[in-house]
């Protein structure tokens, strides 16, 4: 096999394992919300605080869980993105198929692959945080502000989480 056919060979191979993991991520990013969002919404204020705290710390972790899973998945994609550049710019001497020049949505929020995995899981997270700490509050004895202040710490906890998927991204 000549040099151009080994490089065509893995061009089409990188592209192939970056559609799939593509594919993932929009299957995990279509669930991974959909799911918290309506199990926070459908708890109600009746549920024990056992309760809150046992469902909120089950999609805690389950979501958790989907992330790293789709961190990891996000380094895989890094490293098989930079060998397909490398191959395209031997393979294709006009350049690269694709090359997307980056937006802000209002202004603000970059439009890219980090700023779409902060917004979602921060969101997801924060949510099963709210049930966590709006639990652990009432079973501490803080009735009154159980709901206030467990909805104070999952946002924050959702913010954290934001910027901890921003700084891993970019370490990468």
């Amino acid at each position: 096999m000549d040099e151009e056919a080994r490089l065509r060979l893995e061009y089409d191979r990188g592209s192939e394992l970056l559609r799939d993991l593509t594919e993932t991520r929009f299957r995990l990013l279509a669930l991974v919300p959909t799911l918290s969002g309506a199990v926070v919404a459908l708890v109600s204020g009746t549920r024990s605080d056992v309760e809150l705290l046992a469902i909120g710390l089950l999609g805690l972790c389950a979501s958790l869980g989907v992330l790293v899973y789709e961190l990891r998945n996000g380094e895989i994609q890094a490293v098989v993105r930079r060998r397909v550049k490398e191959a395209e710019r031997v393979l294709f001497p006009h350049g690269p198929l694709v090359d997307v020049p980056r937006g802000r949505l209002l202004g603000l929020v970059p439009v890219s692959r980090t700023a779409g995995l902060a917004l979602v899981y921060a969101a997801a997270l924060g949510g099963w945080g709210y049930l966590v700490a709006w639990g652990g509050l009432r079973a501490a004895g803080a009735a009154g502000g159980a709901r206030p202040g467990g909805l104070a710490i999952g946002a924050l906890f959702g913010l954290v989480v934001a910027v901890e998927i921003v700084r891993l991204e970019r370490s990468d």
